[in-house]
Formats: C-alpha cells, sequence, structure tokens
C-alpha cells in the first residue's frame, strides 16, 4: 500500500508535508514531527471534550495569525496508540495531496 504524503498549508505557506496522520472523529491529525513548528505558537486557550484536555495553537506567518488554528490533545492515549504528538488544524488550513 502507497500512503500519499499530506501537504498542510495556510495562506501558500507549508505547515508540513507528510503521510504519517490519524484520524479521530473525521478528523487528520498530522504527526508534530513532520509539521514547521516555527508557525506554531502555543496559546493560553484549553477546551476539554470525552477523551482529554485540547490545547490550541496559533498559526503565526508574518503579520498574520490565525487564532486556535491549530490543536492537540494533550495526554489522549488508547491502547494503541499516544495521540499527544499529533496536531489537528482548522477550517482554512489546506490539506492536499
Amino acid at each position: 500500500m502507497v500512503r500519499l504524503k499530506w501537504e498542510i498549508k495556510w495562506n501558500t505557506t507549508q505547515l508540513g508535508k507528510t503521510n504519517d496522520f490519524v484520524m479521530i472523529d473525521g478528523i487528520k491529525y498530522f504527526n508534530r514531527d513532520y509539521l514547521n513548528m516555527e508557525y506554531l505558537k502555543e496559546n493560553d486557550h484549553h477546551t476539554e471534550d470525552d477523551k482529554d484536555q485540547i490545547n490550541y495553537y496559533d498559526i503565526v506567518i508574518g503579520d498574520e495569525v490565525y487564532e486556535n488554528g491549530a490543536w492537540y490533545y494533550t495526554d489522549y492515549k488508547t491502547h494503541a496508540r499516544d495521540f499527544s504528538n499529533f496536531v489537528g488544524f482548522g477550517e482554512d488550513v489546506e490539506l492536499s495531496v
């Protein structure tokens, strides 16, 4: 099986490119190790769902800011995998193969 690499972009800037992702509740979460983390600035916004606490990043490129444009679960694990190293993105972020 060939897994295509997903390109993650916001405002034409590449935030990452990887085939290492998971699906959680219909949303793709990408492995943080393959993201350009210099564009993701952790903020103080937090929410919680039935899985865990969710922490948010602002996406910052130059003077442009997408508030809460990315997020991750603080400590969400299942018997099969630890998801705390995976980042989801808001609808304004372009995902393409």
